[in-house]
């Protein structure tokens, strides 16, 4: 067995794997030193939650006969950090600095017996950002009027060669090639730059046309497979030298899929392979970025539900953040020109100016989504986000035909039931007639063309601040509004609403329903509940454990996920939720026993001094002073860059069985 113990001694963040057996791969060899991880000149390494990035510099020294190996690190040509390790005979090497991120450049250099053998210049630390998906993802649209930004922080990795996995990283305003980067990533990263003084880099893997089946080939026997798209991926991160840093991904897609009503229906399944791979591959990936793709041209009946899919992916998948590109300027019914890429790159900047860099300067930078829809007296109403303000929109005239928002809101699949709209506050009120006891209500149609304009040119429901709401399909009509409606104020990365539990009568809207709870063990040593809830009730959850008796509350919440994360491996923990309404619907009982998993992904602290996975655990925490813990797994253990044991702790990795399986 082997034990890795970290005591009181250690100090340094780092990164450390330990795997069985222990083999060392080296990915180029020179007569000396073969390397396995060095920086690249250019590169802008992935910024941790304490503003710094982790210089890790790797390597075996080859021959014999030498004394000393040392590391220097210079900021804006001053000596920023070096140190010495002295070697005898065939001796492996690693360094693992930290540099503060910001407008800095570094050069990296190492010495053999005093003399460089190594160097990267010009090495930055901030945020990292992949690109995938299909043409729209690249934003080619005015790709020939468009300058570069003078900013020498702005930085994208360039490939040259997927068999040989060679390329580069450049600055765009100094070289030839970044047309082939795309709008997206080039005005993303110029904005987010500017606005937040931090260097950023964008890796784009984006492909033209490229359905969906197309983006999640995975071969499962060699994920670098460069015979295929996501191969194609794979190859690319890994030799931008940030494949394990990678964190944010922009991801637009939808229109190949979009065209054909097999491949529309069929999309829920095929992302989720898609969005399985990402987090296999990419370890730290924190967040996805999908955006809502447009109204096409193609006749498919089926392409609403497409769109509503990806509406809805932020509250099934909990990386996703979603934006609507619904009236985008620019629009030619596939693709956009200058302007429409720079809009979205522009809305986009301001989701992950929210998200990334903690500016809350209003929750209305998201685009509108519906919550629920309900009678209130004779009208129907539509209500989005808490704290957004909601415009109607005025009918406009477009090559002598009338576009009314009230022709493009279907109830029941009809356009002829709306007859006018007021918004007050986050509610779109909806006068409508020509229809009794409606079930459903879709905003936007599926797909447009007619004689006056060959795509869609309509108008669009808003907020105060331009953004226009998610299209969506078939939401259904949950009833009455209640007597005294309460709007809670969603936190920065809200909790996902679900729509109310539905009746098809809305003179008894209340009528009591059992809450369906599901119970399962989560990556992060931790317990996840789900159920049937709503943004609007708030509920209570019960916990007992070893049986189904004495369940005591141990937390309340509006929304319809709960994380327990004060749970212990071996224990059997049995849960019930109860809804904070007249009826007080509840659920059943459920139990999970929560043993060893396969894989672990530690990013807070838990209480427990033990903690042992079948497979893997990767660890991303940052131990307080006093803390034990012991990690174990069969394979191997990951200690990321953001891990630190301070002085006073006690932390033990060792590579062996669980003992709680």
């Amino acid at each position: 067995m082997l034990v890795f113990i970290l005591n009181h001694f250690y100090k340094k963040k780092s990164f450390l794997k330990l795997t069985v057996p222990i083999v060392f791969f080296w990915q180029c060899a020179y007569s000396q030193i073969s390397y396995q991880n060095f920086p690249l000149s250019n590169q802008v390494l992935q910024r941790n939650e304490q503003n710094e990035a982790i210089v890790n510099v790797k390597g075996l020294i080859t021959e014999r006969n030498h004394s000393s190996i040392t590391l220097r690190i210079f900021r804006d040509e001053n000596t920023f950090y070096e140190n010495t390790i002295n070697i005898s005979g065939i001796s492996p090497f690693e360094f693992s600095p930290r540099i503060p991120a910001g407008k800095y450049n570094y050069s990296v250099r190492l010495y053999l017996d005093g003399k460089e053998v190594k160097s990267a210049i010009r090495v930055a630390a901030g945020d990292v950002f992949l690109i995938y998906g299909q043409s729209n993802a690249l934003g080619y649209g005015g790709i020939n009027e468009y300058q570069p930004a003078r900013d020498p922080f702005l930085r994208y990795y360039v490939m040259y060669d997927f068999n040989n996995g060679t390329g580069e990283w450049l600055v765009p305003f100094e070289s030839a090639q970044w047309p082939g980067t795309g709008l997206i990533a080039l005005e993303l990263e110029r904005i987010l730059s500017q606005q937040y003084n931090y260097p950023i880099g964008v890796v784009v893997a984006a492909v033209g046309g490229a359905p969906m089946k197309g983006l999640n080939d995975r071969n499962a026997q060699n994920p670098a497979d460069p015979n295929n798209n996501y191969g194609k991926m794979i190859i690319q991160t890994k030799a931008s030298g940030l494949k394990d840093q990678i964190r944010y991904l922009v991801f637009r897609h939808g229109e190949s899929d979009g065209y054909y009503f097999g491949d529309s229906d069929a999309y829920p399944e095929q992302f989720k392979i898609l969005y399985d791979y990402l987090n296999t591959d990419f370890p730290n990936l924190r967040k996805i970025y999908n955006l809502q793709a447009n109204i096409l041209t193609q006749a498919n009946s089926s392409a609403g539900f497409l769109r509503d899919f990806q509406r809805r992916s932020k509250y099934l998948y909990p990386k996703i953040s979603t934006l609507s590109t619904v009236g985008t300027i620019g629009y030619d019914g596939l693709h956009y020109n200058f302007n429409g890429y720079q809009q979205t790159a522009f809305e986009l900047s301001r989701v992950i100016g929210r998200e990334i860099y903690g500016n809350y300067e209003s929750i209305e930078v998201y685009s509108p989504d519906i919550q629920r829809i309900f009678w209130e007296g004779n009208r129907l109403v539509l209500e989005f986000d808490a704290g957004m303000q909601m415009i109607y929109p005025q009918d406009s005239i477009t090559n002598s035909a009338i576009r009314s928002m009230k022709d493009f809101i279907y109830v029941d699949g009809k356009n002829n039931v709306v007859q006018s709209g007021e918004a007050i506050g986050n509610k779109i009120y909806l006068t409508i007639a020509n229809t009794s006891n409606p079930e459903f209500v879709s905003y936007l149609p599926d797909w447009f063309a007619d004689n006056t304009f060959p795509f869609y040119n309509g108008v669009h429901i808003k907020n105060s601040r331009g953004m226009r709401a998610f299209s969506f399909d078939h939401v259904r009509i949950g009833g009455q509004a209640p007597e005294t409606p309460t709007t809670p104020v969603p936190p920065a990365n809200p909790e996902p609403p679900v729509e109310p539990p539905v009746t098809n009568n809305p003179e008894s809207p209340g009528a009591p329903t059992t809450l369906d709870l599901t119970v399962s063990p989560h990556e992060e040593i931790m317990v996840k509940l789900t159920w049937n809830g709503n943004a609007q009730t708030k509920y209570h959850i019960q916990r007992s454990v070893s049986n189904s008796n004495n369940l005591t509350e141990i937390g309340t919440i509006n929304g319809d996920i709960y994380y327990d994360t004060q749970v212990e491996l071996n224990n059997r923990y049995y849960y019930r939720v109860v809804a904070e309404t007249a009826n007080g619907e509840q659920s059943n009982i459920k139990d999970v026993l929560l043993k060893c998993l396969d894989s672990i992904l530690l990013k807070n602290i838990t209480q427990l001094a033990y903690i042992g996975a079948n497979t893997s655990i990767t660890a991303l925490i940052s131990l307080n002073s006093t803390k034990q813990l012991t990690l174990e797994a069969n394979k191997f253990i990951d200690l990321n860059p953001g891990f630190d044991a301070p002085q006073g702790s006690f932390f033990t990795a060792r590579i062996g069985g669980c003992k709680n399986d």
